[in-house]
């Protein structure tokens, strides 16, 4: 079995196989892999040699004779089968039912001597027909899996998080024809968003947005064109408040405002994120391996490093002053004595004035 990297780079080696399982709950992979395997297999015919089926209206009898028709404008062909039911786990049975049993396993036969005949049918190098099923959740103790993983080529299109995610982005990008740098990434890693459909749709933006003359996606192009998750930009927020930047913070916030985020939304949001810096702060100060660090959060790996590395450009005093002031203007957004969107504002600079005076405290 393969990784989603690992057939990737066959793909660009130009290694085939015959037969190919693409399971996994991320779709988009299996989609995006389909297509790169379809151009390098299929190059300017792909639109002749390709042709999708439902697992569930053609019996793989019936599959094996359509992917060995003649083709008038091309020599190769490629045929996907979704969600083939011969791959998927058997409906437990009744004991008792032993003629069912009997049954199924023959036909489990049938379809395993079925691939293991196309199989036999193909020459060695580069095969003239290709086989491609796509599953989410196949049984691999079957006869039919393993035939395929030993003479083909498995690989799973599992969800991607952390690093995988952002090797990803980084090849999604270079396939643009552009670079991104590090910081664009982790900007769309704390944003929290991981679905690759989304993502992929965001990265295309930004190329287009920066045209031919501008090679590289940087972190204020993600900044300036991002329509993802508030969280990013919470961050953005307390990293501009930590180094003394009130006008950045205000920009951010009339950014977030202009996105028509709900004022409470982004108030609740900063009350939540300096109580994780506190909490990070004091379990920093306990000398706790990172670990156990990032257990004690309860967030992301990642936001915990981010947290990690934001607590320790504050100090103790003035994230505990930080607290009360918010608390403060919570009080006064429930008893109506202050709008919402007023009160952020203030908050901002009652946190930049006990920042400052934290600061010069200890200088």
């Amino acid at each position: 079995m393969l990784t989603c990297q690992a057939m990737l780079k066959q793909i660009k080696e130009g290694k085939y196989a015959p037969v190919y399982l693409f399971f996994g709950e991320e779709k988009y992979l299996q989609e995006e892999l389909v297509q790169q395997l379809a151009g390098a297999f299929l190059g300017q015919d792909s639109d002749f040699g390709k042709q999708k089926v439902d697992g569930n209206t053609l019996n793989l009898e019936e599959v094996l004779a359509r992917l060995g028709e003649t083709e008038l404008f091309t020599e190769r062909r490629m045929l996907i089968v979704d969600n083939p039911p011969y791959l998927v786990p058997s409906r437990k049975e009744e004991k008792s039912a032993s003629d069912k049993e009997g049954a199924k396993d023959s036909l489990e036969k049938d379809y395993t001597d079925l691939l293991e005949g196309y199989l036999k049918q193909q020459a060695p190098g580069v095969p003239n027909s290709m086989l491609v099923f796509l599953a989410v959740r196949p049984d691999r103790r079957k006869r039919f899996y393993k035939l395929i993983d030993k003479h083909g080529t498995a690989v799973e299109c599992s969800p991607l998080k952390g690093e995988a995610l952002a090797s990803w982005i980084w090849n999604k990008v270079a396939r643009l024809g552009k670079k991104i740098d590090r910081a664009a990434i982790d900007r769309l890693l704390l944003a929290g968003e991981t679905n690759l459909h989304y993502l992929s749709g965001e990265l295309e933006k930004y190329a287009a947005y920066l045209g031919e003359n501008h090679p590289t996606i940087t972190a204020q192009t993600v900044d300036t064109l991002f329509s993802g998750d508030i969280q990013g930009d919470i961050f953005k927020l307390s990293d501009a408040m930590a180094e003394g930047g009130i006008t950045e913070a205000h920009n951010i916030l009339e950014l977030l405002i202009r996105r028509r985020e709900k004022p409470l939304l982004i108030f609740f949001m900063l009350v939540r994120h300096y109580r994780l810096l506190l909490l990070a702060h004091c379990l920093l100060e306990e000398g706790l391996s990172q670990s156990e660090y990032i257990s004690a959060l309860e967030v992301h790996p990642f936001v915990a490093r981010k947290l990690r590395d934001q607590a320790a450009i504050y100090n103790r005093y003035a994230l505990e002053e930080v607290l009360i002031a918010l608390q403060k203007a919570d009080m006064q957004i429930k008893t109506g004595q202050i709008e919402p969107m007023q009160a952020l504002r203030l908050t901002l600079n009652r946190i930049d004035y006990v920042q400052d005076r934290a600061r010069k405290s200890i200088s």
